[in-house]
Formats: C-alpha cells, sequence, structure tokens
C-alpha cells in the first residue's frame, strides 16, 4: 500500500482547535466491543457501549483493563482502541467531502485506514501530536513522555515542531517524536512489530487457571492462556 502518514508534534490546544468537529454528524459505529468499554455522547453522562452503537462527532470511547473497542468509520477504515485508552471521534463535512479525526489522550490505538479521497482527509491528534492519513497502517501509542509510531504498511513523514526536524519513517521501522524537541527514527525491533501486530488483532488475551491432583495428593496451579 502507498501511503502517507505525517506525524506532527504540537501542542494539544492544536489539535483541538484546528480540527473541532462538526456535532452531530455520524463519524462511524462501534463495530466490536469486548469487555468494559463506555460511550459518551456530546452533553451526556458515561455509559456502558454496546456493539452497533453509531458515534458522533464530539463522542467519547474508553475502554478498560483486558478491553477493546473497534470503531468503524464510513470509509470502512478501522481504528482498534486497546485496553486502558480514551479517545474523541470528530469529523467534518465539506460539501460531499467527510473529513475525520480521532482524538487519542493516552493509551495505544492500532489502525488500518482506507486510502482517502481527493478533499478528504483522515487525523490522529493528542497531547503532543498531530497526524495526517491517507491510508496506511500500523500502530500508535500515547504517553506523557511522548508519542511511539510503528509503521507495518505504507510510508510516514515525522515532524517535531519544537525542534523543526523531520524523518521519514518506512514500513518496518518505529519512529519517535518526544515533548523535549528530540526526533529519531530506527528499524523496528521484533518486540515492536509484535506489538504493533497486537494492537491490529480484534480480540483480547484471557487466562484459565486450573487445580490438579495427583495420585498423592500433591496440588499443582495450570495456567492456560488464549485469544477471545
Amino acid at each position: 500500500m502507498r501511503s502517507t502518514f505525517r506525524l506532527v508534534a504540537a501542542a494539544a490546544a492544536l489539535g483541538a482547535s484546528c480540527y473541532a468537529g462538526t456535532p452531530g454528524v455520524t463519524v462511524g459505529l462501534l463495530s466490536k466491543v469486548i469487555a468494559e468499554v463506555s460511550h459518551k455522547e456530546v452533553d451526556k453522562e458515561w455509559q456502558l457501549a454496546k456493539r452497533g452503537e453509531t458515534l458522533g462527532a464530539g463522542d467519547m470511547v474508553r475502554t478498560g483493563e483486558k478491553s477493546i473497542a473497534i470503531i468503524k468509520f464510513l470509509d470502512n477504515s478501522l481504528v482498534r482502541v486497546r485496553e486502558l485508552t480514551e479517545v474523541t471521534v470528530k469529523g467534518v463535512m465539506n460539501g460531499s467531502n467527510f473529513s475525520k479525526s480521532l482524538d487519542v489522550r493516552m493509551g495505544v490505538i492500532g489502525f488500518t485506514v482506507q486510502k482517502q479521497r481527493v478533499g478528504e482527509e483522515f487525523r490522529f491528534t493528542s497531547p503532543t501530536s498531530v497526524a495526517s492519513i491517507r491510508g496506511t497502517g500500523g500502530s500508535l501509542r500515547i504517553t506523557g513522555t511522548g508519542d511511539t509510531l510503528i509503521v507495518l504498511e505504507g510510508s510516514v513523514d515525522l515532524q517535531n515542531l519544537l525542534s523543526r526536524q523531520s524523518v521519514a519513517v518506512a514500513s518496518g521501522f518505529t519512529g519517535i517524536s518526544s515533548p523535549d524537541g528530540s526526533l529519531f527514527f530506527r528499524r523496528s525491533t521484533d518486540a515492536e512489530r509484535r506489538r504493533a501486530e497486537d494492537a491490529l488483532r480484534s480480540e483480547t488475551q484471557k487466562t484459565l487457571e486450573f487445580e490438579l491432583r495427583d495420585n498423592q495428593g500433591r496440588t499443582k496451579r495450570l495456567h492456560i492462556e488464549y485469544r477471545d
């Protein structure tokens, strides 16, 4: 997939002001809800989320421990909201063109974004970053120390506004942009690639515990991990 993903380190106010969204516009829906997922509509309280609920501009979604929410946008782009993550969906109509945005306050998302039509845009924003996406796949982790982007498909132009540095991050590489202005990229480690692939999965990992007893009465606990 040939694509461009522009990640720009910026202040949180920049992301909020330049892409506020159009209230009431349907952006997508919750195509899958696993375990503890909450949904907050504009001017309403948090409620337990349900599969198939539509998401309007300004709606928020958050996940608890070992929980996943999959957001399907109107253009069939998919964002997997991993555990302990909070996001806000936004959208702007400009004639027949529809631009989407996802504000990630904390946590991890896995994304598979469809190639955008001319005049349309898909953005990710965070307290330190703004990303304009044309169609790519990978994961983005937001923490207090900066953003880590792992690219599995496509190409990424990564720029830190504080230092004015920019780098091109290709598929198979990891880019890191920090609030102190530092910016670098390197080949992704096997662990990072696995984390990005895990972020794109649609299931959670669970553990089964069994207590086994032998003929002499001795017991042993058996742990089996599986995905659901």
